[in-house]
């Protein structure tokens, strides 16, 4: 596994449209690696957002090296900087080590409809169901929150156009940052979930779990 960090040139035309739709971010990201991609690769990314930084940075998780050069070469400029690139597969993780650790999500659930029963997502906008949402899935990833360390904050509530072969369609993405502490109950899940994602929407920005050692 391999994470990137991309300082993006947000004075560049094409960086100003990916930066402003996370579809169109997420094209851009793809051209670094194979097409079709192989069965076993997903790949991930997260816009870091923080206060007084000048330029972008985003993170690419993917199981295969990316090639950036395939960005660069399409669009001169477009990074600050060379992408750095780091591999993950030295990383050791045990029951009960504690890490701190970022999630950009799509906290969302499906609900029937209908006499059909079909079924359709939903947002979830309160405190207590987005902290429901976050448990459920740390059990399911082998995992366990310390709700006391957690802060959930509203991140950029986005709407903005995925072409089609026909027309575009307006969409609109409810997204919500998790930062906060946790301790790894199964190792070998915990990081088999790490590299599927987490929740919804992971091919818009959502989905990335990032940690360091608390």
């Amino acid at each position: 596994m391999y994470l990137s960090q991309l300082k993006i040139n947000h004075s560049h035309q094409q960086a100003k449209q990916d930066l402003a739709n996370p579809y169109e971010l997420h094209r851009t990201i793809m051209r670094a690696f194979p097409n079709p991609l192989p069965a076993d690769e997903r790949v991930l990314f997260r816009v870091e957002t923080m206060e007084g930084r000048l330029q972008p940075i985003v993170l690419v998780q993917s199981e295969g090296r990316p090639d950036w050069k395939a960005v660069e070469t399409t669009f001169d400029n477009y990074f600050v900087q060379a992408p750095a690139v780091k591999a993950l597969d030295g990383l050791i993780i045990q029951r009960g080590d504690m890490l701190r650790f970022r999630l950009r999500a799509n906290p969302s659930k499906r609900v029937q409809y209908g006499k059909d029963e079909h079924s359709k997502r939903i947002s979830l906008f309160s405190e207590t169901d987005r902290m429901d949402w976050i448990k459920r899935k740390s059990e399911a990833a082998g995992f366990q929150l310390l709700e006391e360390s957690l802060l959930i904050r509203d991140a950029p509530y986005r709407t903005f156009l995925i072409a089609h072969a026909e027309k575009a369609r307006r969409a609109t993405l409810n997204i919500v940052d998790y930062d906060g502490l946790l301790r790894v109950g199964e190792p070998a899940l915990f990081l088999a979930q790490v590299s599927r994602g987490i929740g919804p929407a992971k091919g818009l920005g959502c989905g990335l779990l990032s940690f360091a050692r608390a």
